[in-house]
């Protein structure tokens, strides 16, 4: 063998000697035919197949690219490349726990769903954390096709292992709002919220990142109001901040105090000596209650029922009756109003 083959020979070796598969390598378009002709700087150029191109990428000759090496073939001398390989492998080497990712839900399984990070990284999201709440694996379906920001919580490279949490990344968001309006909060200001859950005391309402107590008494003018029938879980609903407690973070509302009261709403309307229809409320051994408008009541002494003597109020009305009364008398300071009954 002359001393030409030789070398020729050795040039060959040292080429797939340096070109192996698995390798990245930079490289310049220098053909666009059915694929992409690369020059890797070697004897041979390398071929980048259409579908090896990283979706979106729009080649041209004179373009620098990196490269994956996905086959050599020793007889024919071909270099198979894929920029895709190249990139996501550019990925998972950068790929660091605490980092926020743009993601897109393409899958879902029993235990959570799958994402995918730039075209080629899957990534999991486990149930416990796709969301503050708690989520039910019946419920997956409809995150498919999100994008949605998440941030990786473990990562191996050698497993190709993401793993991803939403629930952080609302989380920080939730403590920003909060902190933002704990700085801005004032007895007095007015929000929108939502209500978040309703109990027999009262209504929790979420303010946007901070959530606030409406007592039962600040729901309604009328203290006979049934809350689990004024408002659901979901409504939006209009508070007033009665109080803030920032040392143990506990947020007072109230209601009522943007409806007109119903006790101002009255002396408006009516005065002593005024003749109007109302409800017997509650009956007493001494007298009536009755229900003058929706959070008003007046009361008739027993005396003040009738011309004639009676033994019980019960002798002459019964409860849910409409009554005629006259304004006797009204106490500003008590909020208490006296009735006469206006016998037929």
């Amino acid at each position: 063998m002359n001393s030409e083959m030789q070398q020729l020979l050795m040039e060959e070796e040292k080429l797939f000697k340096n070109i192996k598969k698995g390798k990245i390598l930079k490289g310049r378009i220098v053909l666009c035919k059915e694929e992409y002709y690369v020059d890797l700087n070697y004897k041979t150029d390398g071929i980048l197949p259409k579908n090896e191109v990283v979706e979106g990428e729009k080649l041209k000759v004179g373009d620098e690219i990196f490269v994956k090496v996905i086959k050599v073939d020793r007889n024919s001398g071909e270099i198979i490349l894929s920029q895709k390989k190249a990139e996501e492998e550019n990925i998972w080497n950068n790929l660091k726990v605490g980092q926020v990712l743009e993601v897109e839900i393409k899958e879902k399984n029993d235990n959570g769903l799958i994402a995918i990070y730039k075209e080629n990284v899957r990534g999991f999201i486990p149930l416990s954390h796709i969301d503050i709440k708690y989520i039910n694996s019946s419920e997956l379906e409809k995150y498919r096709g999100q994008k949605v920001r998440a941030e990786v919580i473990d990562v191996d490279l050698n497993k190709k292992r993401l793993i991803l949490s939403v629930k952080n990344i609302l989380l920080k968001e939730q403590e920003k709002k909060k902190i933002s309006f704990i700085n801005n909060i004032e007895e007095g200001n007015i929000y929108e919220g939502v209500v978040k859950d309703i109990k027999e005391y009262g209504i929790f309402v979420d303010l946007g990142g901070f959530i606030g107590l409406v007592y039962k008494t600040e729901v309604s003018w009328d203290k006979g109001e049934d809350i689990f029938k004024l408002y659901n879980i979901g409504d939006n609903v209009k508070v007033k901040i009665l109080s803030f407690d920032k040392e143990k973070e506990r947020l007072s509302l109230s209601i009522k105090e943007l409806q007109k009261n119903p006790w101002d709403e009255f002396l408006e309307n009516y005065k002593v000596g005024d003749v109007l229809e109302g409800i017997v409320k509650t009956i007493k051994d001494y007298g009536i209650f009755v229900k003058l408008n929706k959070s008003v009541d007046g009361f008739v002494h027993i005396s003040n029922m009738s011309y004639e003597f009676i033994k019980s109020p019960k002798d002459i009305v019964k409860l849910g009756d409409k009554v005629k009364v006259k304004i006797a008398n009204i106490d500003l300071d008590n909020k208490k109003i006296e009735l006469t009954m206006i016998l037929k």
